[in-house]
C-alpha cells in the first residue's frame, strides 16, 4: 500500500510544528516511507496526496484535553474528528472533503488524521514541550509499525 506521511505546522511555533517534527524524524528513521511537510494543511496538501492509496496527516490540536494526548481518524471512512482549533486557522477537514470531490479517484481511500494536542502553540521556539515531544515519539514508532510491517 502506497503511503505518504504528511507533516503539518509552524517549527517556530513550539508544539505547533509537531507535525513537521514528526516528519523530519521519519524522513531520518524509516527513509522509504514517503514523507512530505507543509507549513499550512491547504490545498497544496491535496497535490502532494494524489496518486497515494493512504495518506496520514499528522498536526498540533487544541480540544481542551490533556497536552500529548494522540487523536486517531479515518476520515475517508466517515469518522468524525474531534472538535479541533487548529492554531494556523486553517480546516483540514474541509480541505480532505474538497480533495474527493474535485478529484476523486486521485485521493487517498484512506486518509488517517493524527492530531496531537498542543500546550504551547504562541510561544517561539522550536523545540516541542516535553509531553508533546513524548507523544512524538510514540506516533512516529506508531508510523513504522503501520508502513513498515
Amino acid at each position: 500500500m502506497r503511503t505518504l506521511v504528511v507533516g503539518v505546522g509552524n517549527l517556530l511555533r513550539r508544539d505547533d510544528g509537531v507535525g513537521i517534527h514528526v516528519a523530519n524524524r521519519l524522513k531520518k528513521l524509516a527513509p522509504r516511507i514517503d514523507c512530505a511537510d507543509v507549513a499550512m494543511a491547504g490545498v497544496e496538501i491535496l497535490e502532494a496526496m494524489r496518486g497515494y492509496d493512504r495518506v496520514i496527516i499528522v498536526d498540533s490540536i487544541r480540544t481542551g484535553g490533556e497536552p500529548g494526548t494522540i487523536y486517531r481518524v479515518n476520515v475517508a471512512a466517515g469518522e468524525e474528528p474531534p472538535r479541533i482549533a487548529y492554531s494556523h486557522g486553517v480546516d483540514l477537514v474541509t480541505t480532505l472533503e474538497l480533495g474527493a470531490r474535485l478529484m476523486p479517484e486521485e485521493m487517498p481511500k484512506e486518509q488517517v488524521l493524527i492530531g496531537i494536542e498542543a500546550e504551547d502553540t504562541l510561544s517561539f521556539d522550536v523545540a516541542c514541550t516535553p509531553r508533546v515531544e513524548a507523544a512524538v515519539d510514540r506516533v512516529v514508532e506508531e508510523i513504522i509499525r503501520l508502513v513498515e510491517p
